[in-house]
């Protein structure tokens, strides 16, 4: 996640592509505590920048707040 904050740093259209979106979805339900929040960070950095992102991953975001 840390090296993905990285490349999205330069170019954030890149969480736009389907692969990526499984990926942080992917992280968004692992098992440690400090990766779902690396994830959700990442998200939460740049979703506010790139609003079109927000409708993109609102489901996951949404899956992930429901989810103990």
């Amino acid at each position: 996640m840390k090296c993905l904050s990285e490349v999205v740093a330069v170019d954030p259209s890149i969480l736009a592509r389907p692969d990526m979106q499984r990926g942080v979805h992917g992280r968004l339900m692992d098992n440690s505590t400090s990766v779902r929040e690396a994830a959700v960070e990442l998200l939460g950095r740049f979703v506010l920048c790139r609003p079109q992102l927000a409708e993109q991953y609102y489901d996951m975001l949404i899956e992930r707040i429901l989810v103990w």
